[in-house]
């Protein structure tokens, strides 16, 4: 198997070829909401997003509700690490309002 580490999410492609996640930051919650941090703050493989969605299909406002979590994510490193944050989370809210 092969490990990697990508803020905090874990995840290893074990002896049978799947990739098996361990996310010690989980919440219970949409099953989008996780999708952008990875899209955030590092990647997965394109391949990874095309077998997801082919799992669970983009529903009706996924790229909203995209940009609602992404507002989370951002505000809440703002509050935990400073003003840097600042910007694109009133980047963001402006966004949302003109949607």
């Amino acid at each position: 198997y092969i490990i990697y580490i990508l803020y905090n999410i874990i995840y290893i492609y074990c002896i049978f070829g799947l990739l098996v996640v361990f996310d010690a930051g989980s919440c219970y919650g949409h099953s989008e909401f996780d999708l952008v941090i990875l899209t955030e703050f590092g990647a997965f493989p394109p391949e990874f997003y095309r077998s997801y969605h082919a799992i669970i299909s983009k529903e009706f406002g996924f790229d909203t509700r995209q940009d609602l979590y992404r507002l989370f994510h951002y505000l809440n490193h703002w509050n935990h690490f400073g003003s840097g944050y600042r910007s694109p989370s009133i980047s963001i809210m402006r966004n949302l309002i003109r949607k």
